[in-house]
Protein backbone atom coordinates (compact mmCIF):
# COMPACT_ATOMS: atom_id res chain seq x y z
CA UNK A 1 0.00 0.00 0.00
CA UNK A 2 3.09 2.43 0.25
CA UNK A 3 3.09 5.09 -1.45
CA UNK A 4 -0.99 4.26 -3.28
CA UNK A 5 -4.22 6.10 -2.90
CA UNK A 6 -5.64 4.91 -0.33
CA UNK A 7 -9.66 4.47 -0.78
CA UNK A 8 -12.52 4.59 1.93
CA UNK A 9 -16.34 4.79 0.88
CA UNK A 10 -15.18 6.70 -2.25
CA UNK A 11 -12.87 9.33 -0.64
CA UNK A 12 -9.39 9.04 -1.93
CA UNK A 13 -6.46 10.36 0.31
CA UNK A 14 -3.73 10.60 -1.25
CA UNK A 15 -1.54 10.83 1.47
CA UNK A 16 1.21 7.94 1.66
CA UNK A 17 0.11 5.15 4.05
CA UNK A 18 2.27 3.80 5.86
CA UNK A 19 0.33 1.95 8.82
CA UNK A 20 -1.62 1.56 11.97
CA UNK A 21 -2.01 5.75 12.64
CA UNK A 22 -2.76 6.27 8.88
CA UNK A 23 -5.44 9.13 9.09
CA UNK A 24 -7.77 10.61 6.30
CA UNK A 25 -9.71 13.72 5.72
CA UNK A 26 -13.49 13.30 5.33
CA UNK A 27 -14.90 15.76 3.09
CA UNK A 28 -16.93 18.34 5.41
CA UNK A 29 -20.81 18.36 5.35
CA UNK A 30 -22.41 21.35 3.68
CA UNK A 31 -21.65 24.60 6.59
CA UNK A 32 -19.34 22.61 8.07
CA UNK A 33 -15.78 23.59 8.91
CA UNK A 34 -12.62 22.27 6.79
CA UNK A 35 -11.20 21.47 10.10
CA UNK A 36 -12.71 18.36 11.15
CA UNK A 37 -11.05 15.19 13.05
CA UNK A 38 -9.02 13.18 10.82
CA UNK A 39 -10.31 9.65 10.53
CA UNK A 40 -7.68 6.47 10.43
CA UNK A 41 -8.58 4.80 7.38
CA UNK A 42 -8.07 1.54 8.71
CA UNK A 43 -11.38 1.90 10.49
CA UNK A 44 -13.79 1.49 7.87
CA UNK A 45 -11.92 -1.84 7.45
CA UNK A 46 -12.38 -2.68 10.96
CA UNK A 47 -15.67 -1.44 11.46
CA UNK A 48 -16.78 -3.89 8.77
CA UNK A 49 -14.97 -6.92 10.28
CA UNK A 50 -16.66 -6.27 13.45
CA UNK A 51 -20.43 -5.23 12.99
CA UNK A 52 -20.46 -8.48 10.49
CA UNK A 53 -24.08 -8.18 7.86
CA UNK A 54 -25.05 -4.97 6.22
CA UNK A 55 -21.97 -3.25 6.80
CA UNK A 56 -22.62 -1.52 3.05
CA UNK A 57 -24.84 0.03 5.47
CA UNK A 58 -23.23 0.47 8.71
CA UNK A 59 -19.43 1.71 8.11
CA UNK A 60 -20.00 5.01 6.25
CA UNK A 61 -22.23 5.80 9.09
CA UNK A 62 -19.95 5.16 11.63
CA UNK A 63 -17.14 7.05 10.08
CA UNK A 64 -19.19 10.17 10.06
CA UNK A 65 -19.57 9.48 13.71
CA UNK A 66 -15.82 8.98 14.22
CA UNK A 67 -15.68 12.51 12.26
CA UNK A 68 -18.45 14.32 14.10
CA UNK A 69 -17.44 13.23 17.45
CA UNK A 70 -20.95 12.21 18.02
CA UNK A 71 -23.59 9.69 17.19
CA UNK A 72 -26.77 11.76 16.44
CA UNK A 73 -29.82 9.97 15.50
CA UNK A 74 -30.83 8.28 12.17
CA UNK A 75 -33.08 5.53 11.16
CA UNK A 76 -32.79 1.79 10.53
CA UNK A 77 -35.46 0.07 9.09
CA UNK A 78 -34.28 -3.56 10.23
CA UNK A 79 -34.92 -2.55 13.71
CA UNK A 80 -38.52 -1.49 14.22
CA UNK A 81 -40.08 -5.11 13.12
CA UNK A 82 -38.98 -6.98 16.13
CA UNK A 83 -36.31 -4.79 18.52
CA UNK A 84 -35.78 -7.93 20.80
CA UNK A 85 -35.11 -10.00 18.37
CA UNK A 86 -32.61 -7.33 16.05
CA UNK A 87 -30.76 -6.37 19.25
CA UNK A 88 -29.98 -10.01 20.09
CA UNK A 89 -29.10 -10.45 16.76
CA UNK A 90 -26.59 -8.36 16.73
CA UNK A 91 -25.59 -9.52 20.05
CA UNK A 92 -26.68 -6.33 22.00
CA UNK A 93 -27.92 -7.75 24.89
CA UNK A 94 -28.83 -4.96 27.46
CA UNK A 95 -31.01 -3.61 24.72
CA UNK A 96 -32.56 -6.56 23.70
CA UNK A 97 -33.29 -7.40 27.23
CA UNK A 98 -34.90 -3.96 28.04
CA UNK A 99 -37.19 -4.39 24.51
CA UNK A 100 -37.98 -7.61 25.62
CA UNK A 101 -39.43 -6.15 29.08
CA UNK A 102 -40.68 -3.34 27.27
CA UNK A 103 -44.92 -4.85 27.33
CA UNK A 104 -44.22 -5.19 30.78
CA UNK A 105 -44.11 -1.56 31.60
CA UNK A 106 -46.77 -0.63 28.78
CA UNK A 107 -49.39 -2.54 30.11
CA UNK A 108 -48.75 -1.37 33.26
CA UNK A 109 -49.19 2.47 31.53
CA UNK A 110 -52.09 1.09 29.11
CA UNK A 111 -53.72 -0.13 32.68
CA UNK A 112 -53.48 3.81 33.39
CA UNK A 113 -54.26 5.71 30.61
CA UNK A 114 -57.01 3.70 29.57
CA UNK A 115 -59.91 4.66 31.67
CA UNK A 116 -59.06 8.46 30.37
CA UNK A 117 -59.60 7.83 26.97
CA UNK A 118 -63.33 7.85 26.94
CA UNK A 119 -65.45 5.15 26.39
CA UNK A 120 -63.93 4.47 22.54
CA UNK A 121 -62.79 0.79 22.27
CA UNK A 122 -60.84 1.98 19.52
CA UNK A 123 -59.00 4.40 21.49
CA UNK A 124 -58.14 1.49 23.51
CA UNK A 125 -57.13 -0.38 20.84
CA UNK A 126 -55.05 2.59 18.69
CA UNK A 127 -53.47 2.81 23.03
CA UNK A 128 -52.74 -0.30 23.48
CA UNK A 129 -51.10 -0.86 19.82
CA UNK A 130 -49.03 2.37 19.96
CA UNK A 131 -47.74 1.54 23.08
CA UNK A 132 -46.71 -2.11 22.62
CA UNK A 133 -45.38 -2.20 19.32
CA UNK A 134 -45.35 1.49 17.83
CA UNK A 135 -43.33 3.15 20.95
CA UNK A 136 -40.56 0.42 21.29
CA UNK A 137 -40.54 0.20 16.78
CA UNK A 138 -39.84 3.96 16.86
CA UNK A 139 -37.30 4.50 19.80
CA UNK A 140 -35.61 1.10 18.62
CA UNK A 141 -35.04 2.35 14.96
CA UNK A 142 -34.18 5.42 16.27
CA UNK A 143 -31.43 4.46 19.09
CA UNK A 144 -30.46 1.02 16.66
CA UNK A 145 -27.06 2.71 14.75
CA UNK A 146 -25.81 4.52 18.02
CA UNK A 147 -26.39 1.13 19.68
CA UNK A 148 -24.58 -0.57 17.29
CA UNK A 149 -21.75 2.03 16.80
CA UNK A 150 -20.83 2.50 20.35
CA UNK A 151 -20.56 -1.58 20.26
CA UNK A 152 -18.84 -1.95 17.49
CA UNK A 153 -15.99 0.94 18.47
CA UNK A 154 -15.19 -0.89 21.91
CA UNK A 155 -14.65 -3.77 20.19
CA UNK A 156 -12.26 -2.20 17.66
CA UNK A 157 -10.86 -0.30 20.65
CA UNK A 158 -10.26 -3.45 22.67
CA UNK A 159 -8.70 -5.51 19.79
CA UNK A 160 -6.14 -2.70 19.20
CA UNK A 161 -5.40 -2.66 22.84
CA UNK A 162 -4.21 -6.14 22.75
CA UNK A 163 -2.20 -5.87 19.33
CA UNK A 164 0.36 -3.82 17.17
CA UNK A 165 -0.40 -3.54 13.63
CA UNK A 166 -3.61 -3.03 11.75
CA UNK A 167 -3.57 -6.60 10.52
CA UNK A 168 -3.21 -8.08 13.56
CA UNK A 169 -6.22 -6.33 14.80
CA UNK A 170 -8.25 -7.33 12.05
CA UNK A 171 -7.29 -10.95 12.54
CA UNK A 172 -8.46 -10.44 16.07
CA UNK A 173 -11.77 -8.96 15.13
CA UNK A 174 -12.50 -11.68 12.73
CA UNK A 175 -11.69 -14.55 14.70
CA UNK A 176 -15.29 -13.51 16.74
CA UNK A 177 -18.58 -13.88 15.21
CA UNK A 178 -20.37 -10.64 15.26
CA UNK A 179 -23.94 -11.74 14.93
CA UNK A 180 -25.86 -14.63 17.09
CA UNK A 181 -28.56 -15.98 14.54
CA UNK A 182 -30.04 -18.78 16.68
CA UNK A 183 -29.79 -16.66 20.39
CA UNK A 184 -31.46 -13.99 18.36
CA UNK A 185 -34.57 -16.26 17.61
CA UNK A 186 -34.47 -18.33 20.57
CA UNK A 187 -33.95 -15.52 23.01
CA UNK A 188 -36.18 -13.33 20.84
CA UNK A 189 -38.84 -15.56 21.24
CA UNK A 190 -38.42 -16.53 25.26
CA UNK A 191 -38.22 -13.31 26.07
CA UNK A 192 -41.11 -11.52 24.26
CA UNK A 193 -43.40 -15.22 25.32
CA UNK A 194 -42.49 -14.54 29.36
CA UNK A 195 -43.03 -10.50 28.73
CA UNK A 196 -46.20 -11.38 27.22
CA UNK A 197 -47.37 -13.59 29.60
CA UNK A 198 -46.12 -11.53 32.53
CA UNK A 199 -48.18 -8.11 30.52
CA UNK A 200 -51.53 -10.16 29.30
CA UNK A 201 -52.90 -10.24 32.82
CA UNK A 202 -52.96 -6.64 32.55
CA UNK A 203 -54.72 -6.33 28.95
CA UNK A 204 -57.30 -8.97 30.16
CA UNK A 205 -57.87 -6.81 33.49
CA UNK A 206 -57.74 -3.60 31.30
CA UNK A 207 -60.01 -5.33 28.59
CA UNK A 208 -62.02 -6.53 31.48
CA UNK A 209 -63.20 -2.96 33.06
CA UNK A 210 -63.66 -1.28 29.86
CA UNK A 211 -66.95 -3.67 29.64
CA UNK A 212 -67.86 -2.63 33.36
CA UNK A 213 -67.27 1.01 32.27
CA UNK A 214 -69.21 -0.10 29.26
CA UNK A 215 -72.36 -1.41 31.00
CA UNK A 216 -72.11 1.42 33.85
CA UNK A 217 -72.25 4.07 30.86
CA UNK A 218 -75.20 2.22 29.61
CA UNK A 219 -77.20 2.74 33.49
CA UNK A 220 -76.20 6.03 33.37
CA UNK A 221 -77.73 6.61 29.74
CA UNK A 222 -80.94 4.90 30.37
CA UNK A 223 -81.80 7.97 33.32
CA UNK A 224 -81.48 10.56 30.26
CA UNK A 225 -85.34 10.65 30.16
CA UNK A 226 -85.48 11.16 33.74
CA UNK A 227 -82.88 14.00 33.90
CA UNK A 228 -85.02 15.54 31.66
CA UNK A 229 -87.95 15.85 33.28
CA UNK A 230 -86.28 16.91 36.50
CA UNK A 231 -84.71 19.59 34.67
CA UNK A 232 -87.90 20.57 32.93
CA UNK A 233 -89.84 20.34 36.04
CA UNK A 234 -87.03 22.93 37.65
CA UNK A 235 -88.24 24.95 34.87
CA UNK A 236 -91.06 25.44 36.20
CA UNK A 237 -90.92 25.36 39.85
CA UNK A 238 -87.32 26.42 41.33
CA UNK A 239 -87.94 26.02 44.93
CA UNK A 240 -90.26 23.06 44.79
CA UNK A 241 -89.19 19.84 41.67
CA UNK A 242 -92.49 18.53 40.55
CA UNK A 243 -92.70 14.84 41.08
CA UNK A 244 -91.55 12.92 37.55
CA UNK A 245 -94.31 11.27 35.68
CA UNK A 246 -94.50 7.33 36.52
CA UNK A 247 -94.81 6.75 32.71
CA UNK A 248 -91.88 8.00 31.63
CA UNK A 249 -89.14 6.76 34.42
CA UNK A 250 -90.80 3.47 34.69
CA UNK A 251 -89.57 1.71 31.62
CA UNK A 252 -85.77 2.26 33.17
CA UNK A 253 -86.90 0.98 36.90
CA UNK A 254 -86.05 -2.79 37.83
CA UNK A 255 -83.91 -3.34 34.63
CA UNK A 256 -80.52 -5.78 34.56
CA UNK A 257 -78.60 -2.10 34.30
CA UNK A 258 -80.09 -0.02 36.59
CA UNK A 259 -81.21 -2.11 39.24
CA UNK A 260 -83.24 0.57 41.11
CA UNK A 261 -83.52 4.33 41.05
CA UNK A 262 -85.05 6.52 43.46
CA UNK A 263 -85.61 10.47 43.25
CA UNK A 264 -85.33 13.11 45.75
CA UNK A 265 -88.21 15.26 45.03
CA UNK A 266 -86.66 18.16 47.05
CA UNK A 267 -83.15 18.10 45.62
CA UNK A 268 -83.90 16.52 42.40
CA UNK A 269 -81.71 14.00 43.42
CA UNK A 270 -81.44 10.51 41.40
CA UNK A 271 -79.86 7.55 43.16
CA UNK A 272 -78.86 4.46 40.83
CA UNK A 273 -78.16 1.49 42.04
CA UNK A 274 -76.52 -0.96 39.66
CA UNK A 275 -78.62 -3.90 38.69
CA UNK A 276 -77.44 -7.99 38.26
CA UNK A 277 -75.94 -7.47 34.77
CA UNK A 278 -73.05 -5.89 36.38
CA UNK A 279 -71.66 -8.52 38.82
CA UNK A 280 -68.41 -6.41 39.79
CA UNK A 281 -70.54 -3.56 41.16
CA UNK A 282 -74.19 -5.19 41.62
CA UNK A 283 -76.05 -3.05 44.66
CA UNK A 284 -73.52 -0.74 44.49
CA UNK A 285 -74.87 3.58 43.54
CA UNK A 286 -73.93 6.11 41.33
CA UNK A 287 -75.43 9.80 42.81
CA UNK A 288 -76.43 12.11 40.25
CA UNK A 289 -76.94 15.69 41.13
CA UNK A 290 -78.31 18.76 39.51
CA UNK A 291 -76.97 22.05 39.64
CA UNK A 292 -77.36 25.39 38.37
CA UNK A 293 -74.38 27.00 36.81
CA UNK A 294 -74.32 30.69 36.35
CA UNK A 295 -76.23 31.03 32.44
CA UNK A 296 -78.86 29.03 34.77
CA UNK A 297 -78.63 25.76 33.18
CA UNK A 298 -78.50 22.67 34.76
CA UNK A 299 -75.52 20.58 35.01
CA UNK A 300 -75.45 17.11 36.70
CA UNK A 301 -72.73 16.20 38.42
CA UNK A 302 -71.72 12.39 38.84
CA UNK A 303 -71.02 11.24 42.37
CA UNK A 304 -69.56 7.48 42.75
CA UNK A 305 -70.88 6.33 46.07
CA UNK A 306 -68.75 3.14 46.76
CA UNK A 307 -67.35 2.21 42.92
CA UNK A 308 -63.59 2.00 42.09
CA UNK A 309 -62.54 4.87 39.35
CA UNK A 310 -61.33 2.35 37.25
CA UNK A 311 -65.23 1.35 37.02
CA UNK A 312 -66.21 4.99 35.79
CA UNK A 313 -66.99 6.03 32.68
CA UNK A 314 -65.52 9.63 31.68
CA UNK A 315 -68.24 11.78 32.84
CA UNK A 316 -68.01 10.39 36.37
CA UNK A 317 -64.11 10.83 36.40
CA UNK A 318 -64.32 14.92 35.64
CA UNK A 319 -66.13 15.66 38.76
Amino acid sequence: MCGTPVTVGGIVDSTEATGFLDTIHLQPGEGEPDDEPVVRPALAILFRIAVGPAADHYAPRFLEYERTGRSFPSWNWAAPWVPTVWAFYHKLWEAGLAFALWPVAAMAMFGVVDPYLGDSALASLACAVLLLWVVPGIVAALTADTLLYRKTRSLVREAEAQTVRPEETARLLGERTPIALGSAVFLGAVAMLSSMMVAMPELQTAVADRVVRTRVTEALASLHPLQRQIEEAWGFARSSLIAPNAETVGPQRGTELAGSVTVNLDSGRVRLALGPSIPELTGRSILLAPSIDRQERVRWICVPVDIPARYLPHECRQT
